[in-house]
């Protein structure tokens, strides 16, 4: 179109705006008829936020990429509603037709173009080119983009070539600045001498830390050293540390770890056991061994445990790893007191006091004491304290010689002096003296020194002392020799149990008559008669023939009574009547009515003789007397138990007479039990106490009755016990013991 054209054009624009419409139509009815036209759907549009103009969809597309571009290829969606006075919904329903733009994008609420991106990358080369590296989190923050993002979008440009570096790390770098790093690293690293903190090297020498991993691999292969985590341990100071552990290990025979851990060493343990013994590094103990606290254990018993730490030819200086510290076998070996142990020049050694300070001997004793039974076998014999003192097991029987002539020699001066009462003979607090004088003698420890220990060993052997001072005073007092005196001791405290127990199983033949048929109530009495009265009438002829030591050969010759017999059998009448001629012919009357009571049929008739005789010192024995409450009910509860015990120990078989006996046991716990009395029950009165128990209302009354058939049919041999039978009698036997 030429100039005359447009301009002609242009003045017939200008001269007809400037004419008057007469249908001019009003603001308020284009309103109205956009509204309609709108209503009908003949168009589609949105006004802004002042009402003054109406937009097309499209159009407002235009002008929001107009803006972004106008804003330098960024912009944020919420700032667009203000920019265009729309509304923030027109600006969210209209992105998507925006986003299809190809160099358009949404990240994290704004809009970007391709270019805009393409200059922030340009930005990271430039960078790159001045400084060699950019970090990932520094670009982010420059550029207020997100960390995910930036990571896509420098991913991106380096793979596609518009950035000539490497993504590592967090970081770009470019190559010739990693080699720069390796440079200054690799330079520093050879010139160490010492162990090298690799994060303070790279703050010190301002390095790029986000490549401290790369540089580090780039670098490892070519230092004399090894680097361990972040710190760089040069070959130099490994060897020369090591070379001053082993002259202080040879010239001591041991090393703490303490000294380890100030050079640098955090697993001496490991480090030591490593490098003189590593055969047996795996018998090395990495916890704390439990205490044992008196007798070293025999070698069998060693030889159940791992293996000890040996040194040998090809290890010369082998050692063991205690809690502590290290020390060499070799040092173990020269132990020179524990020689003078083995000779008898010594008798006591305190360990504690050979071993190096650092030796914890309550943690290490398993591991030392391991040991030193295999290179010093006295060990084994001698018992060892808490504070590792080692005794000879001859220290005990020379206190024993001491105490005996130190406990003579004073009883005989208080005898000369007129003390000779009672209280005298009693061992206390002058006798307790003597034994820690006489432990202190022995051992040769000073009593300053070693105070705890000299209590320790004088409250263990307090028994074995006052046995002997006992044995001395008993034999001064009574000049009878203390094996005597000793056996009259034991005969009289058998009496007095043996007492208890036939009065309370006295009281359950009473309380039998009043239950069981007289058959059975015979055969009771006669039962603890030949059991309880011909045992107790055996220790009572014993008792009797002990004023003479001939007399009392003869009694225990008649009765054929074994003192090394640690449970008698009682004795028969027979042999009752024979020991009863053995003695002088005045006792023999005197003791004469009480062994044909024993030979009746009434318990209660012997009982009550033997108290008369008690009474009126016919007898030498002053205990047979009426027991208090508190006994009865001790001694019956103890019965009981007894009772109890061998039931819960035995089983019924098919064995007819062990099931029989067992039979009667129960019956008598039954009788415990439902009757709180005691009755020796011999198979002739299981009947009538099976009859008794039945009457009550119990919950094994039927059980019962069916398996006193079972065993009384076993015993007249009409059938043999079955496997059912037996069943059924473990069944009983197992519901009385629950209800016991």
């Amino acid at each position: 179109m030429s100039e005359l054209e447009l301009s002609e054009l242009i003045r017939k624009f200008q001269a007809i705006q400037r004419q008057d419409i007469p249908n001019q139509i009003t603001e308020r009815n284009v309103v109205e008829i956009v509204n309609v036209l709108q209503r009908k759907k003949f168009v589609d549009l949105l006004f802004t936020v002042d009402g003054k103009e109406y937009l097309t969809w499209d159009q407002l597309r235009r002008e929001v990429i107009d803006e972004v571009h106008a804003n330098g290829g960024r912009m944020n969606v919420t700032d667009l509603p203000g920019l265009l006075t729309v509304h923030m919904i027109h600006i969210e329903r209209v992105l998507p037709e925006v986003l299809e733009e190809p160099n358009i994008r949404l990240e994290a609420a704004e809009l970007m173009t391709d270019e805009y991106l393409d200059s922030t990358v340009s930005a990271a080369q430039d960078v790159l080119k001045e400084k060699g590296f950019v970090a990932v989190s520094e670009f982010a923050r420059i550029h207020r983009f997100t960390s995910l993002f930036t990571q896509n979008l420098l991913t991106g440009a380096v793979e596609s070539g518009r950035l000539r570096a490497v993504l590592q790390g967090g970081a770009l770098h470019t190559k010739q600045f990693v080699g720069a790093q390796k440079v200054v690293l690799r330079a520093g690293l050879l010139a160490a001498t010492e162990p090298v903190n690799l994060t303070t090297f790279f703050e010190r020498h301002n390095l790029f830390a986000p490549l401290v991993d790369v540089l580090i691999e780039a670098v490892r292969n070519d230092l004399p050293g090894k680097i361990e985590g972040r710190v760089y341990i040069p070959t130099y100071f490994e060897q020369d540390r090591a070379n001053e552990v082993e002259n202080v290990y040879l010239s001591n025979g041991f090393i703490e770890y303490a000294l380890l851990h100030r050079k640098g060493i955090t697993q001496a343990r490991e480090f030591l056991s490593t490098k003189y013994n590593p055969v047996m590094e795996a018998t090395a103990q990495g916890d704390a061994p439990k205490r044992r606290t008196r007798r070293v254990q025999a070698a069998s018993t060693a030889n159940t445990e791992s293996p000890s730490v040996a040194r040998s030819e090809k290890y010369p200086n082998a050692g063991h790893a205690l809690s502590a510290c290290f020390l060499s076998d070799r040092f173990l070996a020269n132990l020179v007191v524990l020689e003078d142990l083995a000779h008898g020049d010594a008798l006591v050694v305190d360990l504690s006091t050979h071993l190096p300070l650092s030796v914890d001997f309550e943690k290490d004793s398993d591991i030392l004491l391991r040991r030193l039974r295999e290179l010093h076998p006295i060990v084994t014999s001698c018992t060892l304290l808490d504070c590792g003192v080692l005794l000879h097991e001859s220290v005990l029987p020379t206190v024993k010689k001491r105490l005996e002539s130190s406990y003579d020699l004073q009883i005989r001066e208080s005898g000369a002096k007129g003390r000779k009462s009672k209280v005298s003979r009693e061992f206390g607090e002058e006798e307790e003296e003597i034994l820690l004088r006489a432990v202190a003698d022995v051992t040769g420890l000073p009593l300053e020194q070693y105070q705890d220990v000299l209590a320790e060993l004088t409250s263990e052997w307090k028994v074995v002392a006052q046995e002997v001072y006992s044995e001395l005073a008993a034999a001064a007092e009574q000049h009878v020799s203390v094996d005597w005196k000793r056996m009259r001791t034991n005969l009289q405290s058998s009496l007095g149990t043996a007492w208890c127990g036939m009065v309370i199983a006295e009281k359950g033949v009473l309380w039998a008559t009043t239950k069981f048929d007289e058959t059975s109530c015979v055969a009771l009495n006669r039962h603890l008669l030949t059991d309880r009265a011909f045992a107790l009438l055996r220790d009572i002829l014993l008792n009797e023939g002990l004023d003479s030591a001939g007399v009392y050969e003869c009694v225990c010759e008649a009765l054929m009574v074994k003192e090394d017999q640690q449970k008698q059998q009682p004795p028969t009448a027979a042999l009752l009547q024979k020991a009863l001629k053995a003695l002088p012919e005045q006792q023999r009357q005197s003791l004469s009515p009480l062994v044909d009571a024993a030979m009746g049929k009434s318990v209660e008739t012997f009982t009550k003789l033997l108290r008369d005789m008690s009474c009126t010192a016919q007898i030498a024995v002053s205990g047979f007397h009426q027991l208090n409450k508190k006994v009865e009910r001790e001694t019956l509860a103890s019965m009981k138990q007894e009772v109890k015990k061998r039931v819960e120990e035995d089983t019924f078989t098919t064995d007819t007479a062990r099931s029989g006996a067992l039979f009667a046991l129960l019956c008598s716990l039954l009788i415990h039990s439902r009757f709180h009395v005691h009755v020796d029950l011999p198979g002739r009165a299981v009947g009538g106490a099976v009859t008794c128990l039945a009457a009550e209302a119990m919950g094994v009354a039927e059980l019962l009755k069916e398996c006193n058939q079972i065993i009384t049919g076993a015993i007249s041999g009409k059938h043999s016990l079955s496997d059912d039978d037996v069943e059924k009698l473990e069944t009983l036997r197992r519901l009385v013991l629950e209800d016991a």
